[in-house]
């Protein structure tokens, strides 16, 4: 009897919990998930590939990695907007504190561990004061980090490379690596070079003479065989194939890492690229393929290394190119959208684009129309639930499902479901 009366109990209180009345408590509203949620205002998209800015999606970035992983993500940052040579899209002087503050603050919301700045030297005035704030915005965040990657730019038309580069590291060493946000590996300092072949340096002197004992890291696979290589990171790697994602490329980058264990390797992932609105471009397409480019390029990192074999560092490419199309700053379409309806007490919803580019789908109900609480978070390859387990108290009710996308790609949410009870 103690036993048949035990589960009676547990019946009982399974099918009163089950039916529970649902209370109303809202966290959130219809608009603040259907609104821009970037650090742009003002930003309508461009012709290359760069979407307005809308719902991001802000599950962590590292879930696109493989299981166990530990690699920290940067993202390359360009800090030349509002500055002469480059047009202007609206985006705020980055050379504005608040314009770099904001950036950093919405890097974090995504998951983003730091940047590396695309760098022209000290004589860039703008481009400099731009970094600086990014130094200090970091110095003011809790675990965001920046390293320097030297541009060609910084370079061009200088009479000694040889010596205005070791002057360049010069003012890094000074100004940059005593940063306690500044990245380090092994203890040193990281440079990264992304500079033209033709350029006139001696590396064995620059690396003999560098101020701050840094790692030098060069780009792609043949960086790792550079005679003064700490290391070398991954690169988005054009063709004359619009839809060829460059995987090839990346595969030859982590087989040469692997190859080179004592060596630093940055991988990379991007969404595609576009160079039409740059001023230097000559046509060259990567096409996004609805966000599929962005996720192959980050599975492919999971061909190569795993929770016993990390991979450090990986560099998204990039966060603010618009003119190369290459950003990820306003997000990435990955052309979804998604219908609900309401059969009894069955919300079903049906996607129009391609499921692998959702993290999952998630069900709000609302009192109001507009404030909206969370009530189920379902699955992709789920598209139904039964409402009958919940107790709504009488009256009119609004539910919508929404698209949760995967790191970095746009969020999409349904239209108004009315539910009376």
């Amino acid at each position: 009897m103690k036993s048949r009366s035990a589960f009676i109990f547990c019946v009982l209180f399974f099918v009163s919990s089950a039916f529970a009345q649902v209370a109303i408590t809202p966290s959130t509203t219809l608009s603040a998930e259907r609104a821009n949620n970037t650090n742009l205002t003002g930003f309508n998209g461009t012709t290359n590939g760069n979407v307005k800015p809308g719902s991001v999606s802000k599950v962590d970035i590292h879930t696109l990695l493989y299981a166990g992983a530990t690699t920290k993500v940067f993202a390359h940052y360009m800090p030349w907007w509002d500055s002469s040579g480059h047009p202007s899209i609206g985006l705020g002087d980055e050379a504005n504190p608040a314009v770099a503050s904001a950036q950093v603050a919405d890097a974090i919301s995504r998951g983003i561990d730091g940047f590396m700045i695309d760098w022209y030297g000290p004589q860039n005035t703008h481009h400099n004061t731009a970094t600086m704030n990014i130094k200090a915005t970091a110095e003011a965040s809790p675990n965001f980090e920046f390293a320097i990657c030297e541009d060609s730019g910084s370079l061009k038309g200088a009479a000694n490379p040889t010596a205005k580069l070791l002057s360049d590291i010069q003012y890094m060493a000074d100004t940059y690596f005593s940063s306690p946000r500044y990245l380090l590996w092994n203890g040193r300092p990281v440079i990264m070079f992304f500079l033209n072949s033709s350029q006139a340096i001696n590396w064995a002197t620059v690396h003999a003479r560098a101020a701050g004992n840094p790692l030098f890291v060069f780009r792609n696979a043949s960086g790792f065989a550079h005679a003064e290589s700490d290391g070398s990171f991954s690169w988005t790697n054009v063709s004359s194939n619009v839809n060829d994602m460059g995987l090839t490329a990346e595969d030859r980058f982590y087989e040469a890492g692997l190859a080179h264990l004592s060596e630093l390797t940055v991988g990379s992932a991007y969404k595609g690229f576009n160079d039409g609105l740059a001023s230097w471009g000559s046509n060259r397409i990567m096409n996004q393929q609805c966000g599929q480019t962005w996720l192959a390029t980050w599975a492919e990192v999971g061909k190569f290394y795993s929770a016993s074999n990390q991979l450090p560092f990986l560099q998204i490419a990039t966060w603010n190119d618009y003119e190369e199309g290459t950003e990820v700053e306003t997000g990435i379409d990955n052309c979804v959208a998604i219908t609900a309806a309401l059969s009894g007490q069955t919300l079903s919803w049906a996607i129009s684009g391609q499921e692998n580019t959702l993290d999952h789908y998630m069900v709000y109900v609302s009192s109001d129309g507009q404030n909206l609480m969370p009530l189920m978070d379902v699955p992709t390859g789920s598209y139904s639930i039964n409402l009958s387990g919940y107790a709504f108290q009488p009256g009119n009710y609004t539910l919508y499902v929404q698209a949760v996308a995967k790191p970095g790609l746009l969020n999409h949410m349904s239209g108004a479901v009315a539910l009376q009870q």
